[in-house]
């Protein structure tokens, strides 16, 4: 009885940020705001964004509550989604944000490369050889790697070939699913990042978007009721609701 619910504290630290939010935005939906929050200005991304570069002991804190944050995720396997969307809640993999429509092309030992995903997000997906003859043409309805990869006219390219044209077409995703822990932002002013014990060189912008995104997925699996309560599960929760805590501070 001496534990403290973290459950219960994430749960009514959550619905007063929820409040707030919803209160400030004209969006109706939860997933619209976070999508927003996470990029553009507002109270909690001025306040805490800097303080992921910042040296002073509230910053340290808070960066080691992301670390520990990562660190409980790790240890213990939280999911969220229904059915086949089912997805681990991690810092490894985690969604920063939607890409827009776009077109990847690409030369390569006189192939030419292209993949277009469109506002439909439908894809196309073509490679022709040096003779102009199409070798590998594919529409999809929606982005499917696997799909892609199964075709007998994929499998007929070379590999060199095959793995250009998988590159090109995981650069034109539909959406942003970043590792936070292995991704290097290409800004050589970018600063690594101290989190408790690991150090990120994701950037602010990227941690402060994945950092959000994380908890809020959390928010979704234990409102949804998908969350079995073990003492590690609730362990997960703790530095989650510190973070929440942060959020609704800066709004408060």
């Amino acid at each position: 009885m001496s534990d403290i619910d973290y459950l219960g504290q994430f749960v009514k630290t959550w619905l007063a940020f929820n409040a707030r939010y919803r209160s400030a935005y004209t969006a109706t939906q939860d997933r619209q705001i976070i999508n927003e929050m996470k990029w553009q200005g507002n109270p909690i991304l001025s306040k805490l964004r800097p303080m992921l570069e910042a040296a002073s002991e509230e910053a340290e804190q808070f960066r080691a509550e992301i670390g520990l944050l990562h660190n409980r995720l790790e240890g213990y396997e939280i999911h969220a989604g229904k059915g086949l969307e089912k997805a681990r809640i991690t810092l490894m993999s985690v969604l920063l944000k939607d890409n827009p429509p776009v077109t990847k092309a690409e030369q390569w030992s006189g192939y030419s490369l292209r993949v277009v995903r469109s506002a439909n997000r439908q894809m196309m997906t073509e490679v022709k050889n040096r003779k102009g003859v199409i070798r590998l043409s594919h529409n999809q309805t929606a982005f499917d790697l696997l799909e892609l990869t199964s075709l007998d006219a994929y499998r007929a390219l070379s590999r060199d070939i095959q793995a250009h044209v998988t590159e090109l077409y995981k650069e034109a995703a539909p959406q942003w699913i970043c590792d936070l822990t292995s991704y290097k932002d290409l800004d050589p002013n970018t600063r690594e990042i101290k989190c408790g014990a690991y150090t990120l060189s994701c950037g602010k912008e990227a941690l402060f978007a994945g950092v959000l995104e994380t908890v809020y997925q959390m928010r979704c699996t234990l409102f949804h009721g998908e969350l079995i309560p073990t003492k590690d599960a609730v362990a997960c929760y703790e530095p989650a609701f510190r973070i929440v805590r942060r959020f609704l501070e800066c709004v408060s």
